[in-house]
Formats: C-alpha cells, sequence, structure tokens
C-alpha cells in the first residue's frame, strides 16, 4: 500500500512546483526558491519610484554687475616719515584710479630747520614741522612725487607714489 500512494504524492509535488515557477509561492511548500523570489519582489516594488522634477527650465541669468575700468574700490594706505637724509619708505605703488591716503611725518631729530615744506605738481601740504605729521587723500592718476624741502628751498627728501 505504501507503493500505490507514491504516484499520487509524485503528482501532488508536480503541482505544487508547477505553481511555484508560476510566480506565486506555493502556501504549503517552504522553497528556497519560492522565498527567494518573493524577497526580491516585495524589496523591487517597496521601492518608491522617483519622479524626475527636471522639466528642463533655463537656468536663471547671472546679474552681471558693471566691471569697472579701474580699481575705483582699491584703498591703498602709505605711512612715510621724513627728515633731512630722506624719506622713509622711498616709494609706494598704487593702482590707477584707486584712492591714496599717505600721512607725511617729519621727524623730530635730523631736520635743520625744524620742518620740512612738503609739495608735488598736484597736491600742497604746506610746512609740516618737526615731530608732527599731515594727511592727505587722493586719486591715483600718474606718478606723483612728493618733495620735502627747508624753508629756504633746498630740497632734502623725495617720496615717489608708482600708479600702475
Amino acid at each position: 500500500m505504501k507503493h500505490a500512494l507514491l504516484p499520487v504524492s509524485l503528482a501532488a509535488l508536480l503541482l505544487v512546483g508547477a505553481g511555484c515557477a508560476s510566480g506565486e509561492p506555493a502556501a504549503n511548500a517552504p522553497s528556497t526558491e519560492a522565498s527567494a523570489t518573493s524577497t526580491s519582489e516585495v524589496v523591487a516594488t517597496s521601492t518608491p519610484e522617483t519622479t524626475n522634477t527636471n522639466v528642463n527650465t533655463p537656468a536663471p541669468k547671472p546679474t552681471n554687475a558693471p566691471k569697472p575700468t579701474t580699481s575705483t574700490g582699491v584703498k591703498k594706505t602709505f605711512y612715510v616719515e621724513l627728515d633731512d637724509n630722506g624719506a622713509y619708505p622711498a616709494s609706494g605703488t598704487a593702482a590707477k584710479g584707486s584712492t591714496v591716503t599717505v600721512t607725511f611725518k617729519v621727524r623730530p631729530t635730523n631736520v635743520f630747520y625744524n620742518g620740512l615744506v612738503v609739495t608735488s605738481n598736484a597736491n600742497n601740504l604746506g610746512k609740516i614741522d618737526a615731530g608732527q605729521s599731515k594727511t592727505i587723500t587722493f586719486t591715483a592718476v600718474e606718478d606723483e612725487t612728493f618733495v620735502a624741502q627747508w624753508i629756504t628751498g633746498t630740497t632734502k627728501a623725495r617720496w615717489t607714489l608708482v600708479v600702475r
């Protein structure tokens, strides 16, 4: 009798196997293939589908600020000490169109007539007493040389602003 049930059980197994092959898991047949199929389907269907929100809109146009032709926003500051032996430092450099501020200080020693008169071809600071200082602010247009002289007119120091 045991052998008589063998063909029926084989047919049942084939039917269960056919059900697994169709992609639907069998209700009572724990198979690793069926588990793997159902797991991969869950993973594949559980991932939300992303929608491309890019509708190819043109990028916003950049705001173009006007480019200055010269360096008008640049500020340069110089501190120059003067005495009868020279200017310290002897020169400075600034960009064309920049705002330049120069402080000239006459040293308290090594100044024979107790002061120097500082002038250039475009600016006149007048007499600066020993130990005192004067500040001038201007726009750098071209090279400018400031000359420090005694009251008698003898040149004692020069400071040059080189404009590039």
